[in-house]
């Protein structure tokens, strides 16, 4: 079985899907500030509707933004199922404009999905290699590599930093 370093190639490195919240986007502290409580599914409508839009940015966010950002990443994001109130209808939006905002993203390379399709993006359209992912949730990072992707568990930006040097990105 190939290992990841035998995908890269100088110039042609994989392409890099990064989650938003919980990787760049403070989700966990905006929601506990604002509830006052851990959040739940059953919160979602005690939330201001704009609220993608208000999330403070992850203390490291600059950190893994300086790294990655070299390499053109895209913004592989989820959005809540509709139902949730006004945050589902304005989700995708907020999300473009905060990236804008804090990182200076264009909106052509935000893709905000629902959480099941971020393994569509595991393989590159044209020839078929996988791209990676690096997202804070495990189960994601499984889903996008049965569907032939790769994929880093971020808990923090200098570990994912440190596995993406261990793979090739320098």
């Amino acid at each position: 079985m190939k290992k990841f370093r035998d995908y890269l190639v100088e110039f042609d490195a994989p392409t890099i899907y990064c989650d938003m919240d919980g990787v760049l986007a403070d989700f966990q502290k905006f929601t506990r500030e604002h509830l006052g409580q851990k959040f739940t599914d059953e919160n979602w409508h005690d939330l201001p509707p704009d609220m993608f839009y208000q999330l403070p940015p992850m203390p490291d966010a600059k950190q893994l933004w300086r790294f990655i950002g070299r390499y053109n990443p895209n913004i592989l994001t989820a959005i809540p199922r509709g139902g949730r109130g006004p945050i589902s209808e304005r989700a995708a939006e907020d999300k473009k404009r905060w990236m804008k905002k804090h990182f200076g993203v264009n909106d052509a390379r935000v893709y905000a999905v629902m959480r099941k399709n971020k393994a569509n993006f595991a393989k590159d359209g044209k020839d078929g290699r996988p791209n990676l992912l690096i997202d804070d949730h495990a189960k994601n990072i499984d889903a996008f590599k049965k569907a032939g992707g790769l994929g880093i568990v971020h808990t923090s930006a200098s570990n994912t930093i440190r596995e993406l040097r261990k793979i090739g990105y320098r």
